[in-house]
């Protein structure tokens, strides 16, 4: 059984096919450009701009996604050491041991880890700050595109 986080779960694919699918509309748009005239020209520029920032958007999304599990996956693990310290503290003062310099230490650690888990965690943040501008410009661009598409159609419809 696989973790449930990591490269090979089912949101990062559909981000990468997300990704991938905007890369061949690119090329395709690509390629209608080169024997393109007139406004066709602008359409398909404007088509072109709209794949790759959705592919862009797409790689911040893997990248958000991949971010998190591992912000995820440290704070687990940070957890776990401080579990560990409570329980060897309690361990050993039922024990009538004097040192607790092994529970001091493992707690040390385990609070550190935390940090660092925090300092990942606001990380994520960034990158979700970096998906929503993404996302705008992309609602920007395809309600531009779709305004001047429109208006292709109804020029045409009026010269008929």
């Amino acid at each position: 059984m696989r973790p449930p986080f990591g490269p090979n779960d089912e949101v990062t694919r559909q981000f990468i096919t997300s990704a991938e699918e905007n890369d061949k509309k690119k090329k395709t748009y690509e390629e209608k450009l080169e024997n393109a005239r007139g406004k066709d020209v602008y359409k398909y520029f404007l088509l072109i701009n709209v794949s790759v920032l959705g592919s862009y958007t797409a790689q911040a999304r893997v990248q958000a996604q991949q971010s998190f599990n591992l912000s995820r996956l440290v704070a687990c693990v940070g957890f776990v050491i401080v579990a560990v310290a409570v329980v060897l503290g309690i361990y050993l003062t039922s024990h009538d041991n004097q040192s607790l310099s092994a529970a001091y230490l493992t707690g040390a650690a385990g609070v550190i880890t935390e940090f660092i888990s925090g300092i990942f965690f606001s990380l994520y943040s960034k990158t979700l700050g970096q998906i929503n501008l993404f996302h705008d410009k992309l609602v920007e661009m395809e309600k531009l595109a779709l305004s001047h598409l429109g208006g292709d159609d109804s020029d045409s419809r009026s010269a008929a």
